[in-house]
């Protein structure tokens, strides 16, 4: 499926926490005067739930400001790690809600609340024209042909997730020190790169260690490989599990996925691969001699690259950047690209929430989250100092698909074996056949149980 957009989409998970939300899941008040519930239909105060902590929530707080002082409205900040849960329980039980929060990710949950009424769609309050008109297509609009899109917050013609920030996955980064040549156009034409022209030891690192999320990275990695090897709808029905694993093409990509993390091809093996924090993985770009010319990783990885070497001053666009995803030899499956987004959804329709709904879909609202940095913002106008994240918003803009990670969206059974079987055939390549039937067993008693 070259033409049509797609899903895109990331759970809070165990990825999501290591990224920098902390350790706590009880609620933390981040405001004077917050609360759990509505309080009635105000037209003064709005309770908003959201995961953020540090400098995330910072940049949040920074779009809320001018939206304070210009309204009156006051905004109740409650950072709720567990929020997803306490909502679902909230809706089962008829308790309070938040005005605002992050709406469901998960397809299921997300239809069964929209039946439930527990959400408002953005028809109702919102300028749709302009809403879909200014935010990147594959956010907004299902697939050719389809009216409803649960991925994205799409059910019965209407929508229901508000998307305010995305980020792009599967950018390979490198240090421009080192290396100086052409992005590779093709996956084939990166293989056939030779480190040791530039004074590099491997061409790629990788590092696979979350905690109990271990793995995560290396589904990164193969999904980026699969959803670009297939069409859309082969990549989306093997999330849904209707795509075996020893599926000739699911074991391409795996095998594929050796490649990257090949003895001859990686940065110190695969116990370095294995036992190195995902944070660290790209220490050894800037090292000297460089360990490595290329990480694969998402558009959030700088910061790391910044926090980990404070004596290099690394600057983005001048001592590191990126290319995108090359092409894996299928000419029609190129704009398919790897994302997530951050979304919010409206629990209780009251004045003071209409407007700060419809404020947060301003081009004003999101730039400042922009230029905080760090992330991309949902609406294709906006502008980026990082030259890093300027980039990065022209392969969002020029995606035809902007694709889940398959791990995300697989029952919880299946992403633990799916996620534990990278790490095993990184460690045991001639694994690879046992790893995909054990995966086909797994795959059959998640999915009928799901």
């Amino acid at each position: 499926m070259g033409g049509g957009n797609s899903m895109l989409f990331a759970k809070l998970n165990p990825r999501a926490l290591a990224l920098g939300l902390g350790t706590t899941f009880l609620l933390a008040a981040c405001s004077l005067g917050g609360s759990s519930g509505n309080g009635g239909a105000s037209s003064t105060d709005v309770t908003v739930w959201t995961a953020w902590g540090g400098a995330e929530l910072k940049a949040y707080r920074d779009v809320l400001a001018p939206f304070e002082a210009s309204t009156g409205i006051k905004v109740h900040l409650t950072t709720n790690r567990d929020s997803n849960n306490q909502i679902a329980n909230g809706i089962a039980a008829g308790t309070d809600l938040p005005d605002i929060a992050p709406g469901p990710t998960d397809p299921v949950q997300l239809s069964s609340w929209v039946s439930k009424k527990a959400l408002k769609p953005l028809e109702s309050f919102l300028d749709m024209s302009a809403y879909t008109g200014g935010t990147y297509p594959a956010l907004t609009t299902p697939p050719a042909g389809q009216t409803d899109d649960p991925y994205i917050g799409i059910v019965g013609g209407k929508h229901y997730l508000m998307m305010i920030k995305t980020q792009v996955k599967g950018l390979f980064w490198y240090n421009k020190k080192v290396f100086t040549g052409t992005a590779p156009k093709t996956f084939d034409e990166l293989l056939a790169i030779n480190p040791a022209q530039y004074n590099a030891q491997k061409l790629f690192c990788a590092a696979f260690e979350s905690g109990t999320a271990s793995g995560w990275p290396a589904s990164d990695q193969i999904d980026n490989i699969i959803m670009r090897q297939n069409d859309a709808t082969f990549y989306t029905n093997w999330i849904q599990g209707k795509v075996k694993f020893t599926d000739p093409q699911i074991k391409l990509g795996y095998q594929t996925f050796l490649k990257e993390v090949s003895p001859a091809n990686v940065y110190g093996g695969s116990n370095t691969v294995l036992s190195t924090n995902f944070g660290k993985a790209g220490d050894p770009l800037f090292k000297t001699p460089a360990g490595c010319l290329f990480l694969e990783q998402a558009t959030f990885i700088p910061s790391f690259f910044t926090q980990d070497f404070p004596s290099l001053n690394l600057k983005a666009g001048t001592d590191f950047d990126f290319f995108a995803h090359p092409s894996m030899g299928v000419a029609a499956d190129d704009g398919n690209v790897n994302g997530f987004y951050d979304n919010f959804s409206m629990y209780n329709d009251t004045p003071a929430a209409r407007k700060l709904m419809q404020y947060m879909a301003t081009a004003p609202a999101q730039q400042i989250w922009a230029n905080d940095g760090g992330t991309l913002g949902a609406i294709k106008s906006l502008t980026y100092n990082d030259p890093v994240y300027k980039a990065a918003a022209d392969v969002a803009a020029s995606a035809k698909n902007l694709l889940v990670t398959a791990g995300d969206f697989m029952p919880s059974d299946m992403q633990a074996a799916f996620w534990k079987s990278l790490l095993d055939v990184t460690n045991n390549p001639g694994s690879l056949d046992s790893v995909l039937a054990h995966l086909d067993a797994v795959q059959k008693a998640a999915y009928t149980t799901s």
